[in-house]
């Protein structure tokens, strides 16, 4: 590739700062176009699974990341009406013996921030914030981005990794909105110094039950629980609201066991998220453009995988652009047809995830009792797809 003429990375999140640092560790110069005025993450808490810090090692990040780190001791999931336990994973030594690499929660501020200070290591990367995309045009031997403020931008490639609403998906596939799960989200961070102890135990815990399940977890150098409250709603929502609904939010957990209404007082009940995915697409890639993470492939938080995906896209990207020596429709073919089967598996698999944790009436005592039998082996097999179907150097596709 021209190497006086930079990749365009439209969007400064967690998968285009992994793509912008991919990209350097290869002598590939970048430029991240980012919409808001600085570098910055939504949300507060992250989970990655053993296949991410696969990547970070590769990466050679790893030892930092691990600095800003929380590793719980165990993933439990608690029948939030009748308070059964019926599902714990240890995520310590059983887990790293089996993996190799551990199981982290993160502050996404913190994961965001570690990941720019790693890029700006490298000369070849150069951040544009307050440059809200809103043209691409691809001439014969380069692409120009043009922004709201009137800036044009010429690149090699354009790789898109502006997430659910990306604006270079829409110039590859079309204008077309994404798919509401019925699926809302309440979310709260607080010190983990004003939790009763009861309340903050270095676990991940899922309390499940009708229509409605709530997790939290430890995040944060600086120690904050993380609380994210998540219901289904028979409502019709416009994409873009963001107004709570307390009423419908208490209506969903009325009846749940004591831990679960304590936690609850602690989320925003005036702040809400709606939920989006996508259908499964085995093309992400037009001319001089393709996509990376939540703009190719964006799911459901249901297998914790959503910000993983757009890390693993970043690493194989770049290597498949360097082995192609220049050819990037080579490299992008063969980087799509290598992982759009791994996400959609995730895509579709966190459907049915969500689907079991809101389970109700026979259903979520089947749940219960059918996880419960479960051997030890069987409980990793999720975290064990995720890990195995990962290899930086394959060339066949991962299901």
């Amino acid at each position: 590739m021209d190497q006086q003429r930079p990749i365009i990375i439209v969007g400064g999140g967690i998968g285009g700062l992994t793509m912008a640092l991919a990209l350097a560790r290869k002598g590939l110069p970048s430029i991240v176009l980012e919409q808001a005025p600085q570098l910055r993450e939504t949300g507060a808490g992250i989970q990655l699974c053993p296949n991410v810090f696969k990547m970070f090692e590769y990466l050679e990040i790893i030892e930092p990341m691990k600095q800003i780190a929380v590793f719980p001791d165990n993933l439990v999931y608690v029948d939030g009406i009748n308070g059964c336990k019926f599902l714990t994973v240890s995520l310590g030594e059983e887990l790293l013996s089996r993996f190799k690499y551990p199981y982290g929660v993160f502050h996404r501020e913190e994961l965001l921030k570690t990941l720019a200070a790693q890029c700006l290591k490298y000369p070849e990367v150069a951040f544009i914030t307050d440059a809200k995309v809103t043209g691409l045009e691809e001439l014969s031997d380069r692409v120009v981005v043009t922004t709201e403020k009137g800036q044009r931008v010429e690149g090699e490639i354009v790789i898109g990794c502006d997430g659910l609403w990306s604006v270079v998906r829409s110039a590859i596939c079309g204008e077309e909105k994404p798919r509401f799960s019925k699926h809302v989200a309440y979310r709260g961070v607080i010190p983990l110094s004003k939790i009763p102890g009861h309340l903050r135990p270095n676990n991940v815990v899922h309390w499940v039950r009708d229509n409605s399940h709530l997790v939290h977890y430890p995040i944060g150098s600086q120690g904050f629980l993380n609380i994210v409250a998540i219901i289904q709603t028979t409502n019709t929502y416009a994409f873009d609201d963001i107004q709570g609904n307390p009423t419908e939010l208490t209506e969903r957990f009325a009846g749940s066991q004591p831990e679960i209404l304590e936690l609850l007082k602690e989320v925003n009940p005036n702040r809400k998220w709606l939920l989006f995915d996508r259908d499964p697409i085995t093309h992400w890639s037009k001319g001089r453009m393709t996509l990376v993470g939540d703009s190719a492939h964006p799911t459901l938080p249901y297998l914790t995988q959503g910000a993983g995906l757009a890390i693993e896209d970043a690493v194989i990207l770049a290597e498949r652009l360097v082995e192609h020596q220049g050819d990037y429709q080579a490299a992008f073919k063969e980087y799509q047809e290598e992982r759009y089967l791994r996400a959609g598996y995730v895509q579709l698999m966190s459907r049915a995830y969500g689907e079991a944790h809101h389970s109700t009436g026979v259903a979520r005592e089947l749940r219960d009792m059918m996880i419960a039998m479960r051997t030890p082996e069987e409980n990793y097999e999720w975290l064990a797809k995720m890990y195995q179907g990962i290899d930086i150097h394959s060339k066949v596709p991962h299901g």
